[in-house]
């Protein structure tokens, strides 16, 4: 939100007031994210260096930083009298939609952060917040925010025309209904819902992508978004595909999962400097494919006594296999754990391509 309303400052020299008040919140809920986490308040994987002074420390710096901050903002106002009336089809109007969508999207993840906090101070009482509080709640906007971010980026500053869609975009949609369509069929999921939201996220990605390939465009701005498509439609198919195995089994067992057969052939012991660890060793067998050879491993740290499971993943561009293990009974009956995760490796690639954009920004200027 704030680099989107840093362009509107630039060009029309105006929402400076709000663009003050998104730095302000922007580096004062990083340092609230590290408070939640070196505090020891919220289990994180950063909370090996948990510390409840580390914790007063930031919680105090950032108290100072938010007094004086907005002490600031409001000590020297901006009485430029620039007005921010824009005109309904505009550059900048999109721009402020965006920021809208942006401030739901974040108001729904920091209740959904904050709220177990403040309920177990109030109420000594746990609750957890998961992946369905979430997809109620943002969904629904992702479908109009996703549409917006196709054509709002074509639109001039100051005022633009309303042009009815041309029959290109419109076979793009259509384009990207029947792929919806093709991938909901073949899924576990059956809802009309997540069609219409995986149409609009790839009706993004054609529309980013043809974008590309006109003339006098910002680069650095269509290469961000066509990652960012990327990004949104490789979590999707991420989400809807995803398979998981969980059992208890034994050195020998062989299991059925998926059209593959899962075999625990072996177990090991060694010890390293450290630690002492148990390697299993797995095969998954598949017709018509190469065997995969997976050896996750259980530490066991000295000082301190500490149990780790450390998976062993298997990657290529289409998904992700990785299997964990962890012990139940010593050296008879491990908990085995494996996953099926397509398109992972593409959430990872699309963030990369969409830092290559922010710095292909930088560097044109």
């Amino acid at each position: 939100a704030l680099l989107h309303t840093i362009l509107v400052l630039e060009k029309r020299n105006s929402l400076k007031n709000w663009t003050v008040i998104l730095s302000i919140t922007t580096f004062a809920l990083s340092m609230s994210g590290t408070f939640l986490v070196r505090s020891g308040i919220l289990n994180s994987i950063h909370t090996f260096a948990n510390d409840p002074s580390r914790g007063m420390f930031i919680l105090i710096f950032l108290f100072v930083l938010v007094v004086f901050a907005i002490s600031i903002f409001f000590i020297f106002p901006n009485n430029d009298k620039n007005t921010n009336n824009y005109f309904l089809f505009s550059k900048e109007t999109a721009i402020l939609i965006n920021n809208w969508f942006m401030m739901y999207f974040l108001s729904v993840v920091l209740v959904g952060t904050v709220y177990p906090i403040f309920f177990e101070v109030l109420s000594s009482q746990k609750i957890s917040v998961g992946p369905p509080f979430y997809q109620k709640l943002m969904i629904p906007f992702l479908i109009p925010f996703f549409i917006f971010m196709s054509f709002g980026p074509r639109l001039k500053w100051i005022k633009d025309k309303f042009i009815k869609l041309n029959y290109t975009q419109l076979s793009f949609f259509i384009i990207a209904l029947f792929l919806s369509y093709t991938l909901i069929k073949y899924s576990s999921v059956k809802y009309l819902f997540v069609t219409v939201l995986i149409a609009t996220a790839v009706y993004l990605f054609f529309s980013s992508f043809a974008d590309l390939f006109k003339k006098s465009i910002q680069y650095p701005q269509k290469i961000s978004h066509l990652a960012f498509s990327i990004f949104i439609i490789s979590i999707l198919i991420n989400g809807i595909y995803s398979k998981e195995f969980n059992s208890n089994m034994r050195v020998g067992d062989e299991i059925d999962f998926m059209n593959k057969k899962i075999k625990f052939k072996s177990i090991n012991f060694e010890s390293k400097d450290n630690y002492n660890l148990l390697r299993g060793n797995f095969e998954i067998q598949e017709i018509g494919k190469k065997n995969l050879n997976f050896f996750p491993e259980i530490r066991i740290y000295t000082q301190p006594i500490i149990s780790t499971s450390e998976a062993d993943i298997k990657t290529n561009l289409l998904n992700d296999n990785f299997i964990v293990i962890s012990l139940l009974k010593e050296g008879e009956i491990f908990n085995v754990r494996y996953q099926h995760k397509p398109f992972m490796i593409w959430i990872w690639i699309s963030l990369i391509i969409l830092t290559f954009g922010g710095t292909l920004s930088l560097i044109r200027r």
